[in-house]
C-alpha cells in the first residue's frame, strides 16, 4: 500500500484552521484511546497500513450470505443508536460518547429502515422508521423547517438539513398515508423555496451562507413532494438549483463549490461530491430532465476512473480527479457505490456494478476492522484510517446508513431469493434486537 505521497501540500491556514475549531472535541478523542476498545481499533488499523489492499480478500468472499451479516450488523447498530438516544432519533458514537439524535440524518435514515423492514421481512424496522419520523414532527420549528447540528445544538433553520428531514417525512407517508406527515413536508419545502436565491442555489439559510452544489441534494425531494401535491412552486425551485449546480461544472464533470468547508474548494470531500451527483440524477429521473441525469454520470465517470487508477477512492479529488489526501471518506465510498448502482440500473454498463462491488467490499472489510465491542460492531466509521481527517476517531449514522443502502442494493441485485425472517435477533451482531 502506497499511502505516502499521497497528501497534497497546502498552505497552512486552511488545513490547520477547521482542526483548530475542533480541538477540545479532538482532545476528548485523544484520551479516549486509552480505553481498551479503542486502543484495539487504533492498533488494528496500525496493523492494517503495513499490509497491501487487505480488503481485496474481502471483495473476493463477499457472498450474499456474508454481506446478510454485514448488512444485519449495520441495521443492529443503527437499532442501537435510537435506543442510545433516547429520543426517537438516530446519533453517531465518537470515541468517547453517544451524541444526541441528528435531525438530518434521522431524516434520511427513515427510507433505508423502510426498504430494509420489506425487503427483510422485519417489520420492527418499519415501527422504528414511525418513530423516527414523528421525532421529526416534534422538533419542526415555527417557520417550517429543522436545525443544523445535533438535537439541542441551537443551530439556526438550514436549507439543506430540512431537505433531508423531507425524505423521511415523503416515504413515511407513502407508507402509512398519514396527512402529518405531508403536512409538516409541505411546510418545510415551502420554507426551504422562500429562501432560494436568484441564480437557484441557497445561502443566507444554509451551512456558513455558502453556496453549495451539493444541495442538488436537496432538489431530489422538493420535486418529489411536488410530484405527491401539485404544486409547481417545489418543481421550479428543483429545476431552478440544478440549473445552478450544472453552471458549476467542468468539462471533465468536477464540480466547483462542491465541499462543505471554504477551506478545500480546490479538493472537496467525496462525501459532498455524491450528494451533488446523486441529488443530479434522483431530481432528473423525478422529472424527466435527462441533462441533469447525464451532468451526474459525468462525473461520476470521473470517480470511476480515479478508483480504476489508485487502489481506492480517496477522500478528497482536485479537478483532474486526482486523490488530494491520503485517506478514504467512507461515506463517500458507499454514497459512491449507491450512484454507481443507480447508473448500472440505467444504463446496464457492467463497469459500474462492478465498480460498487469493489467498493463494498473494501467497507465491509473496514466494518469488521473497526467492529471491537457493542457500541461499534456492524458499524462504519469515518475514515480509513479510522484518524483520518473525516470525522475522526467517529462512527457517523450516515455512513452506516449509507453502506446500508449499496449492501442492499447489491443483494437485490444479485437476485437473491431466500432472506431470513424477523427473529427478534440479529446475527452477526450478538443478538442485538431490531424491534
Amino acid at each position: 500500500m502506497t499511502w505516502s505521497g499521497k497528501n497534497t501540500t497546502r498552505r497552512a491556514p486552511a488545513a490547520i484552521t477547521p482542526i483548530l475549531r475542533h480541538a477540545p472535541e479532538l482532545g476528548l478523542k485523544a484520551l479516549s484511546l486509552l480505553w481498551p476498545p479503542n486502543a484495539a481499533v487504533t492498533a488494528r488499523n496500525v496493523i492494517s497500513l503495513r499490509r497491501t489492499e487487505p480488503w481485496l480478500a474481502e471483495a473476493a468472499a463477499g457472498t450474499d450470505e456474508r454481506l446478510l451479516g454485514s448488512l444485519d450488523a449495520a441495521l443492529a447498530w443503527l437499532c442501537r443508536s435510537q435506543d442510545a438516544v433516547g429520543s426517537g432519533g438516530i446519533g453517531c458514537f465518537e470515541f468517547y460518547r453517544w451524541t444526541q439524535g441528528y435531525p438530518e440524518v434521522t431524516g434520511y435514515v427513515v427510507p433505508t429502515f423502510w426498504d430494509c423492514a420489506t425487503a427483510l421481512d422485519r417489520p420492527g424496522l418499519a415501527e422504528r422508521a414511525v418513530r423516527m419520523t414523528d421525532w421529526e414532527l416534534e422538533i419542526q420549528r415555527a417557520d417550517g423547517g429543522w436545525g443544523g447540528g445535533y438535537d439541542g445544538d441551537r443551530h439556526p433553520t438550514v436549507v439543506f438539513n430540512t431537505g433531508q428531514v423531507l425524505r423521511g417525512l415523503l416515504r413515511s407517508y407513502a407508507e402509512t398515508k398519514d396527512q402529518r406527515y405531508l403536512d409538516a413536508a409541505a411546510r418545510g419545502g415551502s420554507w426551504i423555496v422562500a429562501n432560494q436565491e436568484p441564480d437557484g442555489s441557497w445561502a443566507r439559510a444554509n451551512f456558513k451562507g455558502m453556496r453549495r452544489v451539493y444541495d442538488s441534494y436537496v432538489s431530489a425531494p422538493l420535486a418529489r413532494l411536488a410530484q405527491i401535491t401539485g404544486d409547481d412552486r417545489y418543481r421550479d425551485a428543483a429545476l431552478r438549483n440544478c440549473a445552478f449546480v450544472i453552471s458549476n461544472q467542468r468539462e471533465n464533470g468536477w464540480f466547483e463549490n462542491a465541499d462543505n468547508s471554504p477551506y478545500f474548494n480546490d479538493a472537496p470531500v467525496t462525501h459532498t461530491i455524491c450528494y451533488t451527483i446523486a441529488g443530479l440524477i434522483e431530481t432528473g429521473e423525478l422529472l424527466g430532465e435527462q441533462g441533469f441525469v447525464d451532468a451526474g454520470r459525468r462525473a461520476a465517470d470521473g470517480m470511476v476512473g480515479s478508483l480504476d487508477e489508485w487502489p481506492l477512492l480517496y477522500g478528497r479529488l482536485g479537478s483532474s480527479w486526482e486523490p488530494r489526501t491520503g485517506f478514504a471518506c467512507l461515506t463517500g465510498a458507499a454514497q459512491f457505490g449507491l450512484v454507481c448502482m443507480r447508473l448500472h440500473a440505467l444504463t446496464g454498463d457492467r463497469r459500474y456494478v462492478e465498480t460498487a462491488r469493489k467498493l463494498l467490499g473494501f467497507l465491509v472489510w473496514t466494518q469488521r476492522l473497526n467492529g471491537v465491542g457493542g457500541n461499534r460492531r456492524g458499524a462504519i466509521a469515518g475514515s480509513f484510517p479510522i484518524w483520518g481527517l473525516y470525522c475522526p476517531l467517529k462512527y457517523p449514522s450516515w455512513a452506516t446508513k449509507y453502506f446500508a443502502d449499496l449492501t442492499l442494493a447489491v443483494l437485490e441485485a444479485g437476485k437473491l431469493d431466500e432472506l431470513p425472517q424477523d427473529d427478534g435477533g440479529i446475527g452477526y451482531a450478538e443478538g442485538v434486537a431490531i424491534s
